[in-house]
């Protein structure tokens, strides 16, 4: 059996090619079983996320200024509602929203004492490294989340999540 030579435009000698013989293999195909097997899903129950996890995650999307993704162009609201001129962009009002709890959990974080709202910041990887050499990071960071809780249960924004 010979082989074509296929060359592409090559104007050189090519390299004679050694006869080769190819083995078709078939894969056995297993028998079908009689009744077909039920999957079993596991599914896990709904668990709200934690209200302090979620404001320092709008806190850090914010500081980030990611939140605002449309740059700040403003929908066509008129043509958005039922007829009468003052439709909701349903977008627009859940940014709104975390931008306000954002806002209110950063008052919140200035509020605190210098290490704690370094501690923050190092949890939510907004800071340069700990730089309080006579503090163990965990145990502050742990103050810090206690401390920013208690806060953001009596601020009048966030309240609502807790």
């Amino acid at each position: 059996m010979q082989r074509e030579k296929i060359t592409l435009g090559w104007a050189g000698k090519s390299a004679p090619v050694a006869d080769i013989t190819f083995v078709e293999v078939e894969a056995v195909a297993q028998a079908a079983p009689a009744a077909p097997a039920s999957a079993v899903v596991a599914v896990t129950a709904w668990a709200d996320p934690d209200p302090l996890d979620l404001c320092l995650e709008l806190w850090a999307a914010w500081m980030a200024h990611d939140a605002d993704r449309d740059m700040g162009v403003k929908t066509m609201r008129g043509l958005s509602g039922e007829g009468d001129g003052r439709g909701v962009d349903m977008h627009e009002a859940q940014q709104a929203t975390d931008t306000r709890i954002a806002q209110a959990t950063d008052a919140m974080i200035d509020s605190m004492a210098r290490i704690h709202i370094w501690a923050i910041y190092k949890l939510c990887s907004q800071a340069t490294p700990w730089r309080f050499p006579n503090a163990v990071f965990a145990d502050v960071a742990m103050e810090a989340r206690a401390e920013l809780t208690r806060r953001l249960k009596n601020n009048v924004c966030t309240a609502v999540l807790f």
